[in-house]
């Protein structure tokens, strides 16, 4: 059969351009929205309670009763609680101003179930502060583990033994006392936190016009830094210059 006598086979119907090209524009957008749907769905995070998902953490506001504390990082300090303005005339005495006040307190996760005066007491026994001879009701009588106990500065008002207390200061001072500890409680649980409170409530008197001894405490450097001036021999170390025409500047 030559190529004249094929018979010739109509043409099928062909879809206008435009229909074709809307047809691969929708099968592309298929596939890009199922692309996206499967990148989303690896993305998300289980529900919380789904199938495989780990237990959450329990937390129990239980007291820890009866627990073992182990105390470490146990720092004790003075603490200048208060210092008056140097006098400036005889017989004159400043009171103290405040500036610093110590705290009995326990900081423990919230929820842990530590008791503060039972934290506070435990670590008096361990500085030395109470002993384990005390009555039972020793926690609830003992200062330095009662948080309620706000430090209240006096308001000081020295009497000088001489008869001019020009240039003296007063000071006050605390036994600062700060621990970390770690609560072993009876349900297993074990319960980092630190506690603070102070003991020794004590007071002394300097003299901006006296060098301060070798013995000096910190806290009286302290006093001195804040009442004296800077070339004053409380902090200088100096003994003071001769007035002019005094007996030894004669």
């Amino acid at each position: 059969m030559t190529e004249q006598d094929r018979p010739t086979v109509p043409p099928g119907p062909v879809a206008p351009r435009g229909t074709r090209r809307a047809v691969l524009a929708a099968v592309a957008a298929c596939l890009v929205v199922g692309a996206a749907s499967f990148a989303v769905g690896r993305s998300t995070a289980p529900e919380a309670g789904a199938t495989g998902a780990g237990p959450a953490p329990v937390k129990s506001a239980a007291p820890c009763r009866g627990g073992t504390y182990t105390w470490f990082g146990v720092h004790e300090e003075p603490l200048l609680t208060g210092v008056s303005r140097a006098s400036s005339r005889k017989g004159e005495t400043p009171p103290l101003v405040a500036v610093a006040r110590p705290k009995r307190a326990v900081h423990a996760p919230r929820g842990a179930g530590v008791d503060p005066r039972e934290t506070l007491y435990s670590l008096a026994l361990h500085i030395g502060e109470a002993g384990p001879d005390d009555a039972d009701d020793g926690k609830n009588s003992l200062a330095f583990a009662d948080p309620a106990d706000a430090y209240e500065l006096d308001g000081g008002g020295i009497e000088f033994d001489d008869d001019d207390g020009t240039g003296t200061v007063e000071w006050a001072q605390v036994a600062s006392v700060r621990a970390q500890f770690r609560l072993e409680c009876g349900d297993g649980r074990d319960v980092y936190g630190r506690a603070e409170s102070w003991t020794v409530d004590g007071a002394g008197v300097l003299a901006c016009q006296e060098p301060l001894t070798d013995g000096a405490s910190a806290t009286a450097r302290e006093a001195a830094l804040l009442s004296c001036a800077g070339d004053d021999p409380a902090n200088t170390g100096r003994k003071p210059k001769p007035e002019a025409g005094g007996p030894e500047g004669s």
